[in-house]
């Protein structure tokens, strides 16, 4: 950051500018993510800083206070005035003028389009004005003793905005007439000039602001300074939420607090409220059917069914779903259509994220039918591939690939087992290859009935790793192209293994006897090592596949059960205990054994991978390693059966592995004829 500013001013003091960055950016974190946004983005400081964030804002104007020269403060990208950019819309740092404009809606009882100032109890909008008169929301003053909007709660204590607001007086700096703090003295003030006088440098990050508290020892801290501080609850650094008498508490320690609990006005139950008076339960049917709701106000009877199975799940974990400004976006869109909810509707609706969630709800509550995630993300990829391509013959020809060689396998296979993401991935690389051969041909003006050998031989230069040579085969065999052919890709496997075999067997005891790794990921480990196992082969892995007896644990990863050691039995009998006890709320809830976040998902294969390499363990080489060892000592029939892989993979490991089995039969049969 210190080079970024030097660019622009050099005679800036290096120590200076060190002193400020860290008296402004305490935490090493912060101070890295802001680096990087600055070297990717050096126009922040000359201009563009309402790209920037909330943290780039203050280090523009800390460095203009200390005559930086070069650095720009940015104006308002939507009034273009230069003023303080507060706060954020889209991306971009606005002014509060700005932002109330935007952020604007109409009052429920006057229509009128200003900054809401409270809500009903039904949750509707109210201006300042129309909940002055909201005779639900008015409470007797018990300094006036009249029904008034609360503007304050002291000590048990409601206090209305015309006993909370200092009596009217001459500003003795601005010598305007405005409500005035200290009027019983020569020097009245009103609020804007007492909060200017009361500017101080702050004792943290040194600009001068407004005291927002002090330390112990009186020193000021502006606001951004004075809510940082720390819990006593969880005894870290973080954001104060709330002052009690056992001390500071962050948001989360104060939730958990039995002081933040409040009773229901709805259920009575005692416990943390959502909103409007309401617990996280009776809240969130309120929301959710809000959040549904046509223009009207009514949910339409299609979308009932979709209330109903959103209703059924965690509230708060919902109340923290639909809290996303996307989210929100994406139900107005469904409450805004029109017809029955199907995957089709959910297809055309965004962001995926949130979309997956809610398609996963409602085929866990029976409103879908389940279908293969991964064949249905390959079919909209398939349509994407093939609107790439710029000739309509060419497109056609590439619908016939698509549809009948990659779309038709694994259709079939889904009729048995779930796509994997490496079969979706692959079928998706060579679509893209093909598109792109077409495209090329197509730009010297030729198609694949007057391709040749030649021109081939010219693309392999660009598609170096051949991706487009089952396309090829495929379009030679069917008569769209002849004599034309690509070579297979020189990518013989190199069987990485441990140096020292011991290393194998040592990690298996550390994942056997470490009861400070996760029971998970110890598992894994060993289903790797002992099993060589692959990540997205582990991740497949249900309860079903592992069968606990009375004398004995039995592990399905073929077609014949394995009966495993007592010291892994028993770390799996504890894996399949913890997946029960975890699905005993859902019990039609899909029972896999590497469960995603995501409803009825299996952990993703990279997620599991990165688990295993924190852990220490290189998933590679430790499969490799088991398997060119029991190659060496099992014929390939009995891999097959055992492991769960193919008969032709395992033959050519106990090939490599220099097995003499395979070909003894040849041998003897040979010494047969000879005699």
């Amino acid at each position: 950051m210190v080079a970024v500013v030097q660019r622009l001013d050099p005679s800036t003091d290096r120590a200076l500018l060190v002193d400020l960055i860290i008296g402004l950016v305490p935490e090493t974190k912060s101070r890295r993510a802001l680096a990087n946004k600055l070297q990717k983005r050096p126009g922040l400081l000359t201009g563009a800083g309402a790209r920037g964030t909330p943290m780039v804002i203050r280090l523009i104007d800390a460095l203009l206070s200390h005559g930086v020269t070069g650095v720009v403060a940015p104006p308002c990208p939507f009034c273009h005035r230069d003023v303080s950019l507060s706060r954020g819309h889209e991306g971009l740092r606005c002014c509060k003028s700005c932002w109330d404009r935007i952020h604007a809606k109409p009052c429920a009882r006057c229509g009128t389009i200003t900054q809401m100032a409270r809500r009903t109890l039904e949750g509707q909008s109210l201006c300042d004005a129309c909940a002055r008169t909201e005779p639900a929301l008015l409470e007797p003053c018990d300094t006036c003793g009249r029904m008034r909007l609360p503007s304050r709660r002291r000590d048990g204590l409601v206090i209305c905005h015309a006993c909370c607001a200092p009596p009217l007086a001459t500003c003795s700096e601005c010598g305007k007439g405005k409500p005035c703090h200290f009027v019983d003295t020569a020097a009245p003030l009103c609020k804007n000039c007492s909060a200017n006088r009361r500017a101080q440098p702050c004792s943290r990050c040194g600009q001068q602001r407004v005291v927002h508290t002090r330390t112990s020892s009186g020193e000021a801290l502006c606001k951004t300074c004075g809510s940082v501080g720390l819990c006593a609850g969880c005894g870290r650094e973080r954001p104060i939420r709330a002052r009690t008498e056992a001390g500071d508490m962050c948001q989360t320690c104060y939730k958990n607090d039995p002081l933040s609990h409040r009773q229901c006005n709805r259920c009575g139950v005692l416990g943390p409220l959502h909103r409007f008076g309401l617990c996280a339960i009776c809240a969130w049917p309120d929301v959710i059917t809000r959040l549904l709701a046509g223009p009207g106000g009514q949910v339409r009877a299609d979308l009932e069914p979709v209330r109903a199975a959103l209703t059924t799940i965690d509230a708060r974990a919902g109340l923290n779903w639909v809290a996303r400004a996307r989210t929100q976006q994406m139900l107005s869109a469904l409450a805004s259509g029109s017809g029955p909810i199907s995957h089709a509707v959910l297809d055309q609706l965004t962001p995926s994220a949130a979309t997956a969630h809610l398609r996963t709800i409602l085929v866990e509550q029976a409103v879908l039918p389940p279908r293969d995630e991964g064949l249905a993300g390959l079919e909209q990829a398939v349509k994407r591939r093939i609107s790439r391509v710029h000739d309509p013959v060419d497109r056609k020809i590439l619908q016939s690939y698509a549809t009948w060689h990659h779309l038709r396998r694994l259709r079939a296979i889904a009729s048995r087992r779930r796509v994997t993401q490496d079969q979706v991935v692959y079928a998706c690389n060579a679509l893209t290859a093909a598109a792109a051969l077409l495209n090329w041909l197509h730009e010297r003006n030729q198609h694949l009935a007057t391709c040749t050998q030649d021109d081939i031989d010219e693309w392999l230069g660009i598609d170096a790793f051949s991706r487009s040579r089952g396309f090829v085969a495929w379009a030679v065999s069917r008569g769209h192209a002849k004599d034309i052919k690509i070579p297979p890709f020189n990518n013989t496997p190199v069987r990485r293994v441990f140096n020292d075999h011991d290393q194998r067997w040592a990690l298996a005891r550390q994942l056997l006897h470490d009861d400070s790794m996760v029971l998970d990921d110890r598992v894994a480990g060993l289903l790797v090592l002992l099993y060589a196992q692959r990540a997205a082969r582990i991740t497949q892995l249900t309860i079903d596949h592992i069968t606990i007896n009375d004398n004995a644990v039995e592990l399905t990863l073929g077609q014949t059960p394995i009966v495993v050691p007592d010291a892994f039995a028993d770390l799996l009998e504890a894996l399949v205990n913890d997946r029960q006890v975890s699905n005993a709320s859902r019990p039609e809830e899909n029972t896999w054994l590497y469960p995603a976040a995501r409803l009825g998902q299996p952990l993703a294969s990279r997620t599991l991978l990165q688990r295993l390499r924190a852990i220490g363990i290189q998933p590679t080489l430790g499969r490799n390693t088991a398997l060119m060892q029991m190659a060496a000592e099992m014929p390939p029939a009995v891999l097959n059966k055992l492991l769960g892989i193919s008969l032709d993979r395992a033959t050519r490991w106990t090939q490599e592995a220099g097995s003499s089995r395979s070909g003894y039969a040849a041998e003897v049969a040979r010494r047969s004829r000879q005699d």
